[in-house]
């Protein structure tokens, strides 16, 4: 079963691949052709991770399975099928004409997505989606999703939503397993966009996408997700609250004393990702360093978990 941080990590999610994410106030509008097909006239259809029937299969649809079309390349088609990415044979898929279609749940995978009122760039915004929202796809149309979110229904661009769930009425696909919800944790999200920013320069004072320092850099992640840090290293270990080193989770805050001169008991911080590793903004811009290393291991001082 692929997991969700390499789902990110690859673009295999959804609809397009996903682009390294910019804090932008609005997401470009470009035409984005996508659609739902049914498997037809074959039994049983292949998923290859090529357009060609002699790459490997990575899984086969039933007759009457839904496929999420991404794109066409010829006479073959880029599928999501069961949250796995790959090529059918354009003959035996067939586009269904209604817009309804229940696709389970989804994740905004871009800042601040634009929810519309209709599934074109010139309808009224209803409102706009942060990084990791979770919401329910209940059809497709020319490009756009239509979701809902609580008391909203509206749509989205297909390229700005990744599928968290296959269609409930599918099979869960020969060779493959049985398709289920895949989660990811606020934390996850943070630790995964904070690493979209890997090389920004580092800048003392710095707090935006020009160039940020450590406590710039994690106080602009963490403000994409709707959550207020304190601007300084040693001020941010206010924020949240301790947890050890032996149950750090990606997303939290790691702080490291004496990294310049300072009677502060933090001087540093980075947000952690997971397996020992942590990114973060010092000497040569954003960059992943491991917890072990010679230098930041002797000055770490604790670590904070904010979500």
């Amino acid at each position: 079963m692929l997991d969700f941080h390499s789902i990110l990590r690859k673009a295999a999610l959804a609809c397009v691949t996903v682009a390294a994410v910019t804090a932008v106030a609005f997401a470009a509008d470009t035409e984005m052709k996508t659609g739902v097909a049914t498997v037809v006239d074959a039994s049983s259809l292949r998923l290859r991770e090529a357009p060609s029937t002699d790459s490997a299969i990575l899984a086969t649809a039933p007759l009457g399975d839904t496929v999420v079309v991404i794109s066409q390349e010829g006479d073959w088609y880029q599928v999501d099928y069961n949250l796995k990415t790959g090529y059918m044979y354009g003959e035996y898929l067939s586009f269904k004409s209604v817009e309804t279609v229940d696709l389970g749940s989804g994740f905004i995978n871009s800042t601040l997505v634009n929810m519309r009122e209709a599934p074109t760039t010139e309808a009224p915004m209803i409102t706009q989606l942060s990084f990791g929202t979770e919401v329910n796809i209940i059809g497709i149309h020319d490009g756009w999703f239509k979701i809902t979110i609580g008391d909203y229904i509206g749509y989205v661009r297909s390229d700005l939503l990744d599928l968290g769930s296959a269609p409930e009425e599918n099979s869960s696909g020969v060779g493959g397993e049985v398709a289920t919800t895949v989660v990811i944790s606020a934390g996850e999200q943070i630790a995964t966009f904070a690493q979209n920013y890997l090389g920004v320069p580092y800048v003392w004072g710095g707090t935006t996408t020009s160039g940020f320092d450590c406590s710039g850099f994690t106080q602009y992640v963490y403000k994409q997700f709707g959550y207020t840090l304190n601007r300084i290293a040693n001020a941010q270990m206010e924020n949240g609250y301790a947890v050890g080193i032996s149950e750090l989770a990606p997303g939290d805050l790691v702080f490291f004393g004496n990294t310049y001169y300072s009677s502060e008991t933090a001087t540093h911080v980075g947000i952690y990702i997971g397996g020992n590793q942590f990114v973060h903004a010092a000497s040569g811009g954003v960059k992943i360093t491991d917890l072990d290393n010679s230098y930041y291991s002797v000055r770490y001082v604790g670590a904070r978990r904010i979500v």
